[in-house]
């Protein structure tokens, strides 16, 4: 089996993880704040400070609008995860370089780079929606950037960079196909 064979078949099998994933993502969503009311608590302050939140259920005008916040960084997610497939469908094609491929991870990157941006806005939100139920002075808005955060800057601006490269080869080789 030759390189471009195994890499066809192990596109196949990403396109398809990725295909899971964008059904699941958005799913996990939707059951995360339709159910929030009956989560254990350790589930709800994962990402949040070490103070204990008062217990008290979510209003449904505040599951909604914590749903509609988590939008942001949903749409993000699946901005970067349909790009990916899309980059993948090529590379199951057999379909190594072309300026489409630049241009997906061009967007991927912008992907990346949006969803830290809306993490920060989400997990803030999501702070002040959980503790809007509690006394005045017990009541938390977080606002951080964690490591996963910088960590995924670095990655989408080296994605970016791969993109950059990646279309200066293919410019590189299409004059050298031009040339006689």
């Amino acid at each position: 089996m030759d390189n471009l064979s195994k890499i066809k078949k192990l596109s196949k099998g990403f396109y398809l993880l990725l295909s899971v994933l964008l059904f699941l993502v958005p799913l996990y969503y939707v059951l995360y704040w339709s159910l929030i009311n009956h989560l254990p608590e350790t589930l709800i302050t994962v990402n949040t400070l070490s103070e204990p939140l008062i217990p008290h259920n979510l209003p449904m005008t505040l599951q909604f609008t914590g749903f509609l916040v988590s939008l942001l960084p949903l749409s993000a997610l699946t901005y970067g995860l349909v790009n990916i497939r899309k980059i993948f469908s090529f590379y199951k094609r057999g379909v190594i370089f072309s300026f489409e491929h630049v241009s997906l991870f061009k967007k991927t990157a912008k992907a990346l780079l949006l969803w830290v941006v809306f993490s920060i806005v989400y997990e803030s939100a999501k702070s002040v929606l959980f503790t809007l139920g509690n006394p005045p002075g017990s009541r938390i808005i977080n606002v951080g950037l964690s490591s996963s955060e910088i960590t995924t800057l670095m990655v989408g601006g080296i994605v970016f960079l791969i993109a950059w490269v990646m279309d200066e080869g293919r410019i590189l080789t299409e004059e050298n196909e031009l040339t006689v």
